[in-house]
């Protein structure tokens, strides 16, 4: 079974974590794996050296576009991949005129990471398969594209369950850094601010009025996008200025220590395509608190470590209730672990996309 997936982002974010837990999972099951991304990327770095065939082709815009379309198929017809699996939407078009051009007619499948297709009816509809990460996902696609349902499914994430251990990383690191006295209570959240971070500093505001020394700890870029400015201003106006703890991008050994100082994580996002670190926080044994909309409803639906609330004020109330009540927040934190382990594990993910590319392979014959 001979697998490419291409994904041309610059950046690290959730998709590019979903290939790193994936990618040497299906190469250690014999899958011939390879991957078309930028040079001098995240995950050029991440793959580099590794068991997965790496074909850093540059991704130039306007006619100069063609060469990277030109390279891809050259990469498909001379490894003859079977199925090309597509990370980002403004990878379709690329992925698609190669597979054309490469003579091998490979199946094509779209991986999308968020609910925005509204560039890519005319190509979505031409995918042999669409695999989501969430029913928020899915049921976004299929309502754009009903035609789609019979070939859109759904495989959940999984994560290194044994990487994300309270008791295997540093703690005390944030409280130790922002020099916060003992018993200072940390709310945190992961992601920069154009996720909604403002709709829960009406929350926070209630949170401190009944436990007052709580901080709020942003894993975020404190500069370079509007929100930022806007969130800034809304927490000045309402007195929490000084409650706000901004971490900074940071590694993903200092994520570790992060989410085991915090006592509470909470998610605003109220578009989330599903959210890695939801699982990564609840595997640390932190409790988490989320708005029920978008993708979180899957990672947290039904979960003892875990509450769905629909806006500021019940946000509000349920975190203090775990602030308040240490049995509550141990009982919370000890079935973080247990629900990732039984729903999200890794090997779970790897099992299912190799059964699902394997099925897909033998179908077309």
């Amino acid at each position: 079974m001979k697998i490419l997936f291409v994904n041309n982002f610059r950046g690290r974010g959730g998709g590019e974590e979903f290939l790193r837990d994936l990618l040497p999972g299906l190469a250690a099951k014999g899958v011939q794996v390879g991957l078309v991304c930028r040079p001098n990327t995240p995950l050029a770095d991440m793959f580099r050296n590794s068991t997965i065939a790496l074909y850093p082709i540059d991704r130039p815009g306007g006619l100069r576009g063609i060469r990277t379309v030109l390279q891809t198929a050259r990469v498909i017809r001379d490894e003859g991949y079977e199925l090309i699996d597509i990370q980002r939407g403004h990878d379709i078009v690329q992925s698609w005129v190669a597979a054309k051009l490469s003579g091998k007619k490979p199946l094509l499948m779209y991986t999308p990471q968020v609910s925005a297709f509204s560039r890519y009816r005319f190509l979505l509809s031409r995918m042999d398969a669409i695999v989501t990460i969430s029913r928020h996902i899915r049921d976004t696609l299929i309502a754009y594209i009903p035609k789609m349902a019979s070939r859109t499914s759904i495989i959940y994430y999984g994560i290194d369950l044994d990487k994300f251990k309270r008791t295997h990383v540093p703690q005390g690191v944030l409280r130790k850094r922002f020099n916060l006295p003992p018993g200072t209570k940390i709310i945190g959240t992961v992601g920069d601010l154009w996720k909604n971070q403002i709709e829960f500093l009406d929350a926070f505001l209630r949170i401190r009025k009944i436990v007052p020394e709580t901080r709020f700890a942003l894993v975020a870029s404190e500069s370079g996008i509007g929100q930022v400015q806007e969130f800034k201003e809304r927490a000045a106006s309402l007195g929490l200025t000084e409650a706000l703890l901004w971490t900074g991008r940071l590694s993903k050994e200092e994520m570790l220590s992060f989410y085991a100082d915090l006592d509470v994580a909470v998610c605003t996002h109220r578009n989330e395509g599903f959210g890695i670190w939801i699982l990564e926080a609840l595997s640390m044994e932190t409790p988490v608190v989320a708005f029920d909309a978008g993708g979180v409803r899957d990672s947290l639906e039904g979960c003892a470590a875990g509450k769905l609330v629909p806006g500021a004020e019940d946000m509000a109330k349920e975190i203090v209730a775990i602030l308040t009540n240490d049995a509550l927040r141990q009982q919370m934190s000890d079935a973080g672990p247990h629900w990732t382990r039984k729903r999200f594990a890794r090997d779970r993910m790897i099992e299912d996309y190799y059964t699902f590319f394997n099925a897909m392979i033998a179908e077309k014959g």
